[in-house]
């Protein structure tokens, strides 16, 4: 598991010194933009085997507000058997108090039966921070203290107290491309021994003006995942995107 987030964060430093060298001209955000994001691979003859993604993704932009919603699903079956079933959602209200502080909320939800996981939501309120904007490199983090509530396949249902401690950069390749790497750690206040976390790098380069190819890769662990099931998953994807933003530039603060 270790090697993995090792193999994740290596990459993330090779694009860091990458994008020293192109640092593309820095233009400020659109008022809002929305983009979707769809996959399907399909085969049938000696083989009956289906796999469909989707992801969603908006942001819409005040002087000092910001609202972020985002939406994923993974399902794939062989031979009318699932195999991968996945549906994740979010959505992040934050306000800007400085430079380099702010308040965020957000709700997030799961369902994820094949690790063992009818249903879980976290809702969390804490602080977000600017740690770097530039041209070449920006840097968020977020602390947060939440409430978890689970429902798993097996076992009985989990309400504990819990925090959200996150690292988001976006790095531009381009006029027209870019990386994002998030790491985000959920310790467990009442059950110290069930903290999770999750790792993800994505990278997206645009086509034309609507479409663009993304591809991802997500790692999610779970110290004491549901019994009988495994404690980490890993997720790659390729996708579509067709998006659209606004004409006009999010306010100035």
């Amino acid at each position: 598991m270790k090697w993995t987030y090792v193999f994740l964060f290596g990459i993330w430093s090779l694009l860091a010194r990458a994008a020293d060298a192109q640092t593309p001209p820095k233009e400020p955000p659109p008022l809002w933009d929305v983009q979707i994001g769809a996959s399907f691979i399909g085969t049938t003859g000696n083989s009956d085997t289906s796999s469909t993604g989707a992801d969603f993704a908006l942001h819409r932009r005040w002087p000092v507000w910001q609202i972020e919603a985002t939406a994923t699903a993974v399902k794939s079956s062989t031979d009318g058997t699932d195999t991968a079933e996945r549906y994740l959602a979010g959505a992040r209200g934050q306000r800007k108090l400085t430079d380099l502080i702010g308040v965020s909320t957000g709700i997030k939800a799961e369902h994820d039966p094949l690790a063992g996981m009818d249903a879980r939501m976290i809702l969390d309120a804490g602080l977000s921070w600017a740690l770097v904007h530039d041209p070449s490199w920006t840097l968020d983090g977020l602390t947060s203290i939440a409430w978890k509530h689970e429902d798993p396949k097996i076992g009985p249902t989990v309400n504990d107290p819990v925090g959200v401690f996150q690292l988001q950069s976006r790095i531009p390749l381009g006029d027209s491309s870019d990386t994002t790497q998030r790491f985000t750690y959920y310790p467990d206040f009442s059950q110290t021994s069930a903290y999770r976390s999750e790792a993800e790098v994505t990278a997206q380069a645009a086509m034309n003006k609507r479409l663009a190819l993304k591809v991802g890769y997500l790692v999610r662990y779970a110290n004491a995942p549901v019994p009988g099931f495994k404690k980490t998953d890993n997720t790659a994807t390729a996708s579509i995107v067709v998006r659209w933003k606004a004409s006009t530039a999010a306010p100035a603060p």
